[in-house]
């Protein structure tokens, strides 16, 4: 079965809710969050209206809290402002900031969100905004050879509603373009960031929750432009794609 979705804006981000499987999500360029029964497509049961105008590009559904009612839907999302908490069919408030990540200095650049049965791990990459009004110049002094001086900030959610800034590393990011980043959870191991490396063109691997560099991968010789990373029945498996390469690892413990 092929369903197609019409939109008003363009659509920046989807994600299915591993809650409700009936249930889908899009983040539009204007900032909206569109809301799809996908049992009744002709129109979006919700159109919900972001905090800031810029697009949303990425979405995460949270793992149920327990102190909701089954019908309450949390998800995840980033643009370049800064990520924020939605709660879908709530009466409690229904978008805010996410504490610790909020009033950044910089433009998220991607959020990466990894739920285990004793932690929930939100990790955001950060690069420098550009202002003023000679931007080429500016953007030539924010550069290190070639690339931004940019950061990886990592919190930690505890019962749905506490959240503690855990660290932080700098890293070196691509000038433009979105990064893209998983969290990596293998049993009976910490679990590990995983994100697009612009210098090396390959994934650079974080231990959590110190983001000490635990490994780089083999390189491409373009840039990543995608990283996956899934498990199921006890097998671990990481993808990164490129222009013209699909890699996949997996798990080894040691």
């Amino acid at each position: 079965m092929v369903l197609s979705l019409y939109f008003q804006n363009p659509a920046w981000s989807c994600a299915w809710d591993i809650n409700h499987p009936n249930y889908m999500y899009a983040g539009l360029q204007n900032g909206t969050l569109l809301v799809y029964d996908m049992r009744h497509t002709v129109h979006p049961v919700q159109s919900i209206p972001g905090l800031e105008s810029r697009p949303i590009h990425t979405i995460h559904p949270l793992a149920h809290d327990t102190s909701h009612p089954q019908t309450v839907t949390q998800l995840l999302t980033a643009s370049s402002a800064d990520p924020c908490l939605w709660n879908i069919n709530s009466k409690m408030e229904k978008l805010f900031k996410v504490p610790e990540l909020a009033n950044m200095e910089a433009s998220c650049t991607s959020l990466a969100y990894g739920c285990s049965t004793t932690s929930e791990n939100i990790i955001a990459t950060y690069k420098p905004k550009i202002q003023g009004t000679d931007s080429a110049r500016n953007r030539e002094s924010s550069l290190i050879n070639g690339f931004a001086p940019s950061s990886v900030l990592h919190v930690q959610r505890v019962r749905s509603s506490f959240y503690f800034k855990l660290g932080s590393t700098s890293a070196q990011l691509g000038d433009v373009g979105m990064v893209k980043s998983t969290i990596i959870n293998v049993d009976n191991c910490p679990p590990m960031f995983a994100y697009g490396h612009d210098v090396s063109n390959g994934l650079k691997l974080l231990k959590i929750p110190s983001l000490a560099v635990a490994q780089s991968l083999k390189p491409h010789q373009h840039p990543v432009v995608d990283v996956k990373y899934s498990r199921s029945q006890g097998s671990c498996v990481l993808g990164c794609i490129s222009e013209d390469k699909l890699q996949l690892f997996s798990a080894k413990v040691l």
